[in-house]
């Protein structure tokens, strides 16, 4: 009986770290004052590497890329990945960075050869998209943001798994009823940390950081606030916005928020902000209607683009991720 309620105290203690892990998953700086814009010349893919969410970085990049009329995208039947395609708008220049995102995330061209699928190649797709979030990090190691990993996570896994193989020996031997019942117990609160536990390794970000990271709360603060928040935020002396009809210009603020929003997590929310903005426009002219109109039937179809990229992980972290989602539910 000692030993299997020993297995269960160090289970729940492991429990109890995989819980304070997820909540500090991605958590950044406290900002105190909301922020509606991006940094002068970030990058989104290094926002969203500087904000913890590495997993949703590619997504958000593509987002900004068809947010700044770089690509526009062409939705066939459905969300699948093989039912969503890119294309390079005419005019349109790409940095090299800009490429090398493409050259990523998409696959085989359409059969009119004027468009790029998203990767049908799972594997060999995850791997790219590693090995360019790597390249980014990299680069942000170098400017001083960075500085290498925190081991806490990959601990939780490993120990949990040897228990989880000592609790399957001591199982393997029919016990008493009641030091059963109690492995069984420890197994469960086994099973739930490694459940639980974030999804890779976390990072050790840099003093240097903060300022960028506090931005990204700001950011993060703006997306999730109300409406009427927003609106105050706005039309403050600080704000962008001085004139409360100004629904166009702040269309156009919050559509070029989007890709925050991909790295956030609240994209389907951000969307609605962007079909409540343009059902404001009223009086607005019908050449400013047209093109704002074309804008967001552009943007609706980013939803379908975040869960097509987004499924380019390997199936089992995202099984693992969503589960734990719900304890991220729970926390904030």
């Amino acid at each position: 009986m000692a030993a299997a309620t020993t297995l269960l105290i160090i289970a729940g203690v492991l429990l109890s770290c995989a819980i304070v892990a997820r909540a500090n998953a991605g958590r950044l700086p406290r900002s105190l004052v909301v922020q509606f814009s991006p940094l002068a010349g970030a990058s989104v893919i290094e926002d969203a590497i500087l904000a913890g969410r590495d997993r949703r970085a590619l997504a958000a990049g593509l987002v900004d890329l068809v947010v700044r009329r770089r690509v526009r995208l062409l939705t066939e039947s459905g969300t699948a990945r093989a039912g969503i395609a890119v294309q390079l708008i005419a005019g349109a220049v790409l940095t090299d960075e800009e490429r090398r995102l493409l050259d990523t995330i998409c696959g085989e061209a359409t059969p009119s050869r004027l468009s790029r699928r998203l990767s049908r190649d799972r594997r060999r797709t995850a791997r790219r998209a590693r090995r360019l979030v790597d390249a980014r990090s990299l680069a942000l190691t170098t400017e001083g943001l960075l500085s290498g990993w925190y081991s806490g996570r990959s601990l939780i896994r490993w120990a949990t798994a040897l228990l989880v193989l000592a609790v399957g020996v001591f199982l393997a031997t029919p016990p008493p009823p009641a030091p059963f019942a109690v492995s069984l117990c420890a197994g469960a609160l086994l099973a739930a940390a490694l459940i639980v536990v974030p999804p890779g390794r976390s990072r050790r970000f840099a003093p240097a950081a903060t300022e960028r990271r506090m931005h990204l709360d700001g950011i993060r603060r703006y997306l999730l606030v109300a409406e009427a928040e927003r609106l105050r935020a706005l039309q403050s002396p600080t704000g962008s916005l001085q004139q409360p009809g100004d629904t166009a210009s702040r269309f156009a603020l919050n559509e070029r928020l989007l890709p925050y929003a991909v790295i956030f997590g609240v994209e389907k929310a951000w969307l609605a902000t962007l079909g409540a903005d343009f059902d404001e426009l009223g009086e607005t002219s019908e050449d400013v209607i047209g093109q704002i109109g074309e804008r967001l039937l552009q943007v609706m179809d980013a939803d379908a683009l975040v869960n097509g990229v987004l499924n380019i992980a390997a199936g089992a972290d995202h099984l693992l991720d969503a589960a734990g989602a719900i304890v991220d539910g729970l926390l904030s």
